[in-house]
Formats: C-alpha cells, sequence, structure tokens
C-alpha cells in the first residue's frame, strides 16, 4: 500500500501480494513460454520472458556445429553428431543401447554425451562406449605429502535431496528423501586403479558400515569391497546380509590409506529394495556442494581425511591418458 497527495486529495493505492500462482495443466505450456521467475525461494518474482532471439540467431543456433572454426556464433552439436551417429549399423547402435543402461541413458544420449566430451577435449570419434564406465568417472588423487584420503556418504532414514523439474531444463526442486533399509544390500562398483604402497596400514575399498540395535545395543558392522592396487577397469561387488536387529543406518566409505596414485571409479551401486541409493552413481559432479536454498542437501561425499596433496573429482577419463 501507498499513499500520494494531489490537490488536496488523498490517494491511497493497494499492491496485491500474490503467495501462489495454480496453473491450470492446460495452460501450462503457455504460463512457462511467457512467464519466468526470477528468484523461486527468497524474493519470488516473476516476470515476462525477455524477447526471443531473431530469426537470424535461431538460425545460426540451429546449423551444424563447425568445431574448431572460428565461424562466427554456436551451431547444434547435434547435427554435428547425427552423420556419425547415422553411419553406424545396428550393431554398433545396440553396443551404446546396452552401456546407457548403467548411466540411465538410451543410445543416441551415450552418444551425444561421450561425443560432447571428446570433442571438448580434442579426442577422436566415436569410439565404442565401455560398460564399465560412461562419460565422467570421480578421481581420487593422492601425491606427496599426503598418504590417504577417506570419504563417506551417510543414509539415514531421513534426508533431502535435489531432483530435476521434468521439462524445466536445469532447474532442480528439494524432495524429503526417506530411505526404508532393508536387507540384503548390494554394494557394486566399477574401478581402475594405479597405486603404490607408500607406508601403513595399507587398504583400499568401497564399505557400507551397517548401523543395527540388537537386544540394547548399537553395532556397527563393516562390509567392503577391497580394491586391487593396480588393475584396469573391472567390476567388483559384495552382499551385505546376515544381521541381527533393527537396521538404523548405513554410511558408505571410499577409502584409500597408505597409498599414492590414483583412482577411478564409475557406476556406484547400494542396491537394497530394489533401488539404488548411492547418490549420485554416475560420478557427474563427485565433489558438488550445494549453496543457498539448496544448502540443506548434503554434498555427494564429505571427506573424512582430505589431507595435502589429495583431492577428489570427476574427470573423463580418457582425457587423462
Amino acid at each position: 500500500m501507498y499513499a500520494r497527495a494531489h490537490n488536496g486529495t488523498l490517494w491511497i493505492s493497494f499492491m496485491a501480494r500474490t503467495q501462489y500462482i495454480d496453473v491450470p495443466d492446460e495452460l501450462k505450456n503457455q504460463f512457462n513460454a511467457s512467464i519466468e521467475r526470477r528468484d523461486r525461494f527468497v524474493l519470488g518474482v516473476a516476470q515476462s520472458h525477455k524477447r526471443e532471439p531473431s530469426k537470424a540467431a535461431k538460425a545460426l543456433l540451429r546449423r551444424t556445429a563447425q568445431i574448431a572454426s572460428p565461424q562466427v556464433g554456436r551451431g547444434s552439436i547435434f547435427k554435428f553428431l547425427s552423420p556419425y551417429w547415422k553411419a553406424l549399423t545396428t550393431m554398433q547402435k545396440n553396443v551404446w543401447k546396452a552401456a546407457g543402461v548403467y548411466s540411465g541413458l538410451n543410445g543416441w544420449q551415450l552418444f551425444v554425451s561421450d561425443g560432447a566430451e571428446r570433442i571438448k577435449n580434442s579426442l577422436t570419434l566415436p569410439v565404442p562406449p565401455s560398460e564399465l564406465w560412461q562419460v565422467r568417472a570421480g578421481r581420487i588423487v593422492i601425491e606427496a605429502p599426503a598418504t590417504e584420503i577417506i570419504l563417506k556418504q551417510e543414509h539415514p532414514l531421513e534426508y533431502w535431496v535435489s531432483q530435476k523439474i521434468p521439462g524445466k531444463g536445469s532447474k532442480q526442486y528439494l524432495v524429503l528423501l526417506t530411505e526404508t533399509f532393508s536387507l540384503p544390500m548390494d554394494l557394486e562398483i566399477r574401478y581402475k586403479s594405479d597405486l603404490t604402497a607408500e607406508g601403513s596400514p595399507q587398504r583400499a575399498r568401497y564399505l557400507a558400515r551397517v548401523w543395527t540395535s540388537y537386544q540394547g545395543q548399537n553395532i556397527e558392522t563393516d562390509f567392503a569391497v577391497d580394491f586391487d592396487p593396480s588393475a584396469d577397469w573391472t567390476l567388483d561387488t559384495i552382499e551385505v546380509s546376515g544381521l541381527r536387529g533393527i537396521i538404523v543406518g548405513y554410511t558408505l566409505f571410499l577409502e584409500v590409506v597408505g597409498y599414492r596414485g590414483q583412482l577411478l571409479f564409475d557406476n556406484l551401486r547400494a542396491i537394497h529394495g530394489g533401488t539404488n541409493w548411492a547418490r549420485d552413481p554416475r560420478c557427474d559432479d563427485v565433489s558438488k556442494i550445494y549453496t543457498k536454498a539448496f544448502a540443506v542437501v548434503p554434498p555427494f561425499w564429505v571427506p573424512v581425511s582430505l589431507p595435502s596433496g589429495a583431492s577428489f573429482s570427476s574427470s573423463f577419463p580418457p582425457a587423462l591418458a
């Protein structure tokens, strides 16, 4: 509300504060096409969309991308990769389709994601995919003076996660997740290692520390997948079972102690009740930290021990060769 005086008359105006807009399903497409929200959490400002690109600008966006070219403006990476995809045989496309299952992608989506990374890193394409890693993988590096790194991912009964809003590009929303525990639980990890022993004790593993309550006692039991210090990409698994009492929760760990070198990992699994509960299983951004309104979402991996010289991140494995 605000007031102003004019010619001795007091005028009072009221401005409405809108807390919620209920858009009918049949109008949602038109609403999303015409209105954009600047901030969904602190200052809920809704405004009209900025003007659309000109016809000339749209044409530049739709044209085939010219890689390593001084052309002005961008182009479509889809149009650039499409001829490569069409040149593949049905058998070759089925290889991409089979590999994409592990990342929840179809064959074409995996082909584009992998091709974009290869273009970014000036690598040859197309190269047949691997069923052990796809596009990005987690990477642990331990250099002097460090000799260890320990990361954890907690799984209590309830915790916040960030999920993509369907049809809204990169927008995310908060979901309070309830993880109902049950046994057996399968731990799976695909990894590649190049580690050199440095000091003692020595251990390299992916493990679940399961917290149970039995006859008034709190019990923690470890189930671990031990890594070979020097191995090409391989799949290793273990089953968690045979525990008495009530399962209170569990924590996943990645531990490399008494070593220096490098460890790559991808396609993590912590499956119970038919669902994979491992967070960021594709290792798209293992070091991600949520901020602002999403700060309630815990990081995918929290450092327990991260001395100077140790680091973890997500990388495209062929770019490291």
